[in-house]
């Protein structure tokens, strides 16, 4: 089950935000649910042990770079 989060805004803010619901077309609590998904994206820190972030230097100059690309990403072709 989830957790309940209640706030205040200032009737303006509200009116706000309810006008930004409707030209959406998202109820309000499922806009309220994606900023906070957004905003709790934005601020928490990367993280550095991402495997992306390993990677090494690429040797854009390497006539066969694509095929590496290619069989990372869909594996290694068997020969023929």
């Amino acid at each position: 089950m989830g957790k309940v989060v209640q706030t205040v805004l200032q009737e303006s803010e509200y009116e706000k935000f309810r006008r930004a619901t409707k030209t959406t077309g998202l109820k309000v609590k499922d806009a309220v649910r994606s900023a906070v998904l957004a905003w709790t994206s934005e601020v928490t820190p990367l993280d550095v042990n991402d495997p992306f972030f390993k990677s090494q230097a690429v040797d854009m100059s390497d006539p066969r770079l694509s095929t590496k690309v290619d069989e990372i990403l869909y594996g290694k072709k068997a020969k023929r």
